[in-house]
């Protein structure tokens, strides 16, 4: 209980550490080593722990494109996807989480197939919208941290009632058991006088017989 109490803990204090800082954040163009080539990237700076920023735009992507990711340089990768938010075309959508503690760095790769990656360059609209997002992120981070934090405390108080009520049927069963073992002392008590009256009276029968 102690281990699930301390999690939750965490949990709460990363939502709250979030929900304090939830203006949208600054989101930049840059150019990342991507299979040897230099490749047109955006990126964004999160103040929340790497698993939870993660965690939210894994969460974020299933639910947008109903679809699982693959592995790809290091990369999670949606590939062939439907993105309205930020094209209407299909794309194939690449991010990554990088950092420490409670500072992440995002980067994220657009492109429309065989590598041609989104600049502001060669596609500006699709550019812009793959920045609107990261510029809002922290606030899905956030959002996702809540949802998160809820869970484990919801968590933490299912195990808490099952273990609870779990002690309440032992001490029905216990109670039971109780009443039936005074039942039988009584029981017993009530045949072993019998027994007793018995057993003084064949001792005294045989006095007499002896006499």
């Amino acid at each position: 209980m102690y281990k699930k109490f301390l999690m939750l803990c965490i949990a709460a204090g990363s939502f709250m550490a979030l929900s304090t800082n939830t203006s949208f954040a600054q989101a930049t163009e840059t150019t990342v080593k991507f299979n040897k080539t230099d490749a047109g990237a955006f990126t964004t700076t999160i103040e929340a722990p790497k698993d939870v920023v993660a965690g939210s735009m894994e969460d974020y992507f299933k639910k947008t494109f109903s679809s699982k990711s693959s592995s790809s340089k290091g990369y999670k990768l949606y590939k062939g996807v439907l993105w309205n938010e930020v094209s209407t075309d299909k794309l194939d959508v690449y991010y990554k989480v990088e950092g420490k503690k409670n500072n992440s760095q995002v980067f994220l790769l657009v492109s429309k197939g065989y590598d041609n990656f989104t600049t502001t360059q060669n596609d500006p609209q699709t550019a812009q919208g793959a920045i609107n997002f990261l510029s809002g992120l922290n606030v899905k981070v956030s959002e996702y941290s809540k949802t998160m934090a809820v869970a484990a405390s919801s968590k933490v108080l299912d195990d808490a009632q099952k273990d609870y009520n779990k002690y309440v049927k032992r001490d029905e069963d216990l109670k039971k058991q109780k009443e039936k073992l005074e039942k039988d002392i009584a029981d017993n008590q009530s045949k072993m006088g019998d027994r007793e009256k018995e057993l003084n009276n064949a001792k005294s029968k045989l006095d007499e017989v002896k006499q």
